[in-house]
C-alpha cells in the first residue's frame, strides 16, 4: 500500500492492478475480455489533462534478494527470496450528478515471495499478501480553474491464513482542492489533507500533486507523493521516462511472538522503486508499458499493537522488471 495519493482524476496509486497468473490457471483469453469491457464502457475521451490508464494487467518481476539484520536464530538467514507482484484493475463506469463527477475502481494486487528453500518454518517468514482497494474519487468544479476532491480508498490487506477482522481494513483518504494554472490549463496543482486509519491508530499528513503537459503536448510529468513519472512523446505512438514510486504494504499478522518474545501484530514491507520506462501504443486506447530498474532501501518492519517496533529488518537491492497492457482515456 502506498501513503498519499494523487489529487487528480484516476491515476490513483499506481493505478489499480493485477495479473492473470499461470500458477493459479487463470484463463488466458480473460486480459483480452476486459480490454473489450473497457472499451465498451470507456471511450478514448480525456477527463484531465494527464495520461489515465484507467484499468489493466501487470506483472512485476524481481531480482533474488536476502533479509539483513537477522538474529542468529533466524531460519531465514541465507534463504534468498524472489519476490513478484501481479495486479489488475478494473475500473466502474463514472457517474455524474450536476457538475459532480463520480469515479470508482477496483484492484487486486497479489504480492508472491518465493524462497529458495521453501520447507523452512518461519512464523517471521513473509509469503503471499493479497490487497483488494476500491477507489472512489468526487471532483466537483467551483470555478472554471478551481476544483473540489474527496478521495476514499478502504483496502483489505491480508494473507488470508486466519479469518478476516476489522484490522484487515484499512481507511484511506484526501479532502482536497486543485487549481489548474496557464492559458492552456495545461498546469494543475492540487493540495489538502491526508489521513491514514489502520490498526486503531490515524496519520494526518498533508498532501499534494502536481499534473503538468507542455503547450506541445511533447513533455507529460506528474508528482504525487509518494510517486513521479515523467514521459516525453517521441512519436504519437511511443514515449520513454521515467518512474519512481515509494510502495509499502501494511497487513495483519493475527498476533505471535517475535524473536525477541515480544508479540507481533502486523507488518511493513516496502520499497523505493526507481527506473525507465517505455510506453508503445498499440490499438485504439489499448497501450504495452515497459519498465526496468531497481528496488532500494528495501525493508521488512514488524510491529506490536501499539505500532511499536519489535524487529525491523533491511533487505538487500532488487533489480526488477514490469510490463503492462493498459487501456488509457486521455491524450497521449
Amino acid at each position: 500500500m502506498k501513503t498519499l495519493i494523487s489529487i487528480r482524476n484516476f491515476g490513483i496509486r499506481t493505478g489499480l492492478q493485477i495479473t492473470f497468473y499461470c500458477k493459479y490457471k487463470v484463463i488466458a483469453k480473460w486480459p483480452y475480455f476486459c480490454i473489450l469491457i473497457l472499451a465498451l464502457f470507456f471511450p478514448n475521451k480525456s477527463y484531465s489533462q494527464i495520461i489515465q490508464d484507467v484499468g489493466g494487467i501487470a506483472t512485476t518481476v524481481h531480482s533474488k534478494a536476502n533479509f539483513k539484520d537477522l538474529p542468529p536464530e533466524s531460519s531465514r538467514s541465507g534463504n534468498k527470496f524472489q519476490l513478484n507482484t501481479y495486479d489488475v484493475w478494473l475500473p466502474i463506469p463514472p457517474v455524474k450528478i450536476g457538475r459532480t463527477s463520480i469515479f470508482s475502481n477496483l484492484n487486486y494486487r497479489l504480492m508472491d515471495f518465493n524462497y529458495d528453500n521453501e520447507t523452512i518454518d518461519d512464523p517471521n517468514r513473509i509469503e503471499r499478501i493479497h490487497e483488494i482497494k476500491s477507489v472512489i474519487i468526487i471532483r466537483h468544479p467551483i470555478s472554471r480553474k478551481w476544483s473540489i476532491l474527496g478521495i476514499a480508498m478502504p483496502t483489505l490487506a491480508t494473507d488470508f491464513k486466519k479469518s478476516l477482522s476489522f484490522d484487515d481494513l484499512i481507511l484511506d483518504g484526501i479532502l482536497a482542492v486543485s487549481k489548474k494554472f496557464g492559458t492552456a490549463s495545461n498546469l494543475e496543482i492540487g493540495f489538502g489533507v491526508h489521513a491514514l486509519n489502520s490498526f486503531g491508530k490515524t496519520l494526518i499528513t498533508p498532501g499534494i500533486s502536481i499534473d503538468y503537459r507542455s503547450t506541445n503536448n511533447k513533455w507529460l510529468a506528474q508528482f504525487y507523493w509518494p510517486r513521479l513519472n515523467v514521459l516525453y512523446n517521441v512519436s504519437p505512438n511511443t514515449q520513454v521516462g521515467l518512474a519512481g514510486s515509494i510502495d509499502w504494504t501494511r497487513f495483519n499478522l493475527k498476533n505471535y511472538h517475535g524473536y525477541s518474545g515480544k508479540e507481533v501484530d502486523y507488518a511493513q514491507f516496502s520499497t523505493i522503486h526507481g527506473g525507465l520506462q517505455v510506453h508503445q501504443h498499440l490499438m485504439g486506447g489499448v497501450w504495452l508499458q515497459v519498465q526496468g530498474g531497481m528496488g532500494l532501501l528495501n525493508r521488512y518492519e514488524l510491529f506490536d499493537s501499539t505500532q511499536k517496533t519489535v524487529n525491523d529488518f533491511a533487505i538487500s537491492n532488487m533489480a526488477y522488471g514490469k510490463a503492462a497492457l493498459s487501456y488509457r482515456i486521455g491524450r497521449r
